[in-house]
């Protein structure tokens, strides 16, 4: 066993071992602050508050995701958790800690970590360097430290030890922490599989050993939690690879999770077997596989790979290309072959489509949307809706969340990392096996629970969060009010208003020109056209004299344009004044 110890700050005492001293004085509580992943699927980010006589000491943050913009999000790339509840507590962060390499944990540390300070960070030993991959990126230096899974770290009043789970990525972990109040045990995607692909399977007598300690409290994964009995194993997913490859007359496209690398090595075993040479199409595929081989979680033959360039003299029906794009990214590498628009690669009727992985909520409008693209080639589509054993989730279903609460014994139990629907029924089911339904802590959006030894939780703070969107290289730039004339633009189209002013006088040297897009057909409307022309001149006629203020002709100019607009049209288009001084 490793052990790791970070120093503590000098008014608090340094802790060697898990005896908390004066930690212990009843005085002490522990904050649990989501800044995202409660109540949705992805930008998963879990502050933990170590505070003593009310003052906050320690933050110990866990995982630090991205997300993906919905239908209404237009033009926005990413979305991360907003963290500007930190802003004035850098001095009080002690460390970052990881639970596994998918997006939605790690990815948001590019853009984060910066405003965090130099804290040091963990991670098991895939999702560090996955999480590295990102930070090299993107210039900075800093790094992820690698974990084993029988290391125990000391930061300050946190001690923290780590389990073992399978996952539909290896090397995913649970974090037990043990603190002055109480055990903690955050247990995030997870599944039970007996015979995982990488031959690791859960570590189920770390979970034994921790449920008889005590747990004050267990958050856990709570994506399955309406489906019935286990998750399947991951095992069955080959045969159904294997009998849509014969099927094939033409080449196959397959794709997953970018960071499913057990089930990439799975599929391009599958094609070696049937003598189909691999082809990697997108960077993060191509990335994640050269980690995972160069870390030894992926083997294969070198010869048996190809570059996209060499696919044009190769027989369609001895290529496997596997291609990044599973959840219908319009920029993907999938995206752009559905919609005829690759370099390299040409859908035609020979051809099959492997799709291996459900949507995320919030994303199924876009891989329906693949789908009928890639059908329109004439292409056979292979996808979990039609195949049942073509997808198995990496989330575990009822009995595998019930198994994990059986196991630990929580006095108390928080389900986090899926939508409101799935909160609600993980509370019934903890219900099912005798829990009162208070304790099944189910705290609104940004709400704070406190935890003290001998009292119940309670919610102490409430933060109003917002999604922090990324647009192009931009970050944060498209805020509420972008995103509201985005989505007005889209639903209600656009109005120019182009008016020329004398500065001197205050009057219109000409008439308003008006320019619409998406509101209205120009030659189909052009009384409309000419009354709004009328409008804005009277709107304007009162004024005389020097203008002093451009900013009050502009916004006079929308709001008797968009008062018109409305009563003769019943819809409410973005109206942009343009006010040319002359």
């Amino acid at each position: 066993m490793r052990r790791i110890f970070i120093s503590k700050p000098a008014q608090l005492p340094t802790r060697q071992h898990v005896n908390f001293g004066e930690y212990g004085s009843g005085k002490d509580s522990v904050r649990i602050v989501p800044l995202g992943g409660s109540g949705n699927v992805t930008k998963n980010m879990y502050l933990y508050e170590y505070r003593y006589d009310g003052k906050l000491s320690d933050i110990l943050i866990v995982d630090c995701g991205i997300g993906f913009p919905d239908d209404e999000m237009f033009g926005v790339d990413l979305v991360l958790p907003d963290i500007r509840y930190l802003s004035d507590k850098r001095d009080k962060i002690r460390g970052l800690v990881f639970t596994h390499g998918h997006d939605d944990h790690i990815g948001g540390i590019p853009y984060i970590y910066p405003k965090l300070g130099h804290i040091p960070m963990w991670g098991p030993k895939l999702a560090a360097s996955f999480a590295n991959l990102k930070l090299k990126e993107t210039g900075i230096r800093e790094r992820v430290r690698a974990l084993n899974f029988d290391d125990h770290i000391d930061i300050g009043p946190f001690h923290l030890s780590f389990i073992r789970l399978t996952h539909s990525v290896p090397d995913t972990s649970h974090i037990v922490i043990e603190t002055p109040v109480g055990i903690f045990y955050h247990g995030s995607d997870f599944k039970f599989d007996p015979t995982p692909l990488d031959d690791k399977p859960s570590e189920l007598w770390k979970i034994n050993a921790v449920g008889k300690k005590g747990v004050l409290c267990l958050l856990s994964d709570s994506l399955g939690s309406e489906r019935p009995g286990f998750t399947p194993s991951e095992q069955i997913i080959g045969e159904t690879i294997e009998k849509e490859l014969k099927l094939s007359a033409g080449k196959v496209l397959f794709t997953t999770q970018s960071s499913n690398i057990s089930r990439i090595q799975l599929a391009i075993e599958i094609a070696i077997k049937y003598g189909r040479k691999i082809a990697f199409l997108g960077r993060s595929i191509d990335q994640n596989v050269e980690e995972s081989v160069k870390l030894g979680y992926m083997k294969f033959p070198r010869d048996v790979i190809i570059r996209d360039q060499d696919l044009k003299r190769m027989p369609a029906n001895k290529q496997f290309l596997i291609v990044a794009g599973a959840q219908g990214q319009s920029t993907s590498n999938l995206s752009r072959i559905a919609s005829d628009n690759h370099k390299f690669v040409h859908l035609t009727d020979q051809d099959t489509v492997i799709l291996s992985a459900d949507p995320i909520p919030g994303r199924e409008n876009d891989v329906d949307r693949l789908i009928n693209n890639i059908y329109r080639h004439g292409s056979r589509v292979a996808y979990s809706d039609i195949m049942e054993d073509l997808h198995v989730s990496g989330h575990g279903s009822s009995g595998d969340m019930m198994l994990l609460l059986s196991a630990l014994g929580p006095k108390y139990v928080m389900p986090i990392g899926g939508t409101y629907k799935h909160l609600m029924q993980y509370r019934r089911l903890a219900m099912d096996l005798g829990y009162d339904k208070r304790a099944v802590l189910i705290p609104d959006d940004g709400e704070v629970l406190e935890f003290r030894k001998d009292a119940a939780p309670r919610v102490v703070d409430h933060l109003t969060l917002e999604h922090v969107m990324i647009d192009g290289l931009g970050v944060g730039d498209v805020g509420s009010v972008v995103l509201r004339d985005r989505q007005t633009i889209a639903h209600e189209g656009i109005v120019v208003v182009v008016v020329p002013i004398e500065e001197a006088t205050g009057r219109m040297t000409s008439p308003p020109e008006i320019i619409t897009r998406g509101f209205v057909y120009v030659k189909e409307a052009g009384r409309l056209l000419d009354r709004s022309t009328d409008v804005v001149s009277r709107s304007l006629r009162l004024k005389k004299g020097r203008i002093q203020d451009w900013q009050f002709v502009r916004k006079q100019i929308e709001e008797s344009l968009g008062e018109f607009l409305l009563k003769e049209t019943g819809r409410r288009p973005l109206i942009v004044p343009v006010v040319l001084e002359v």
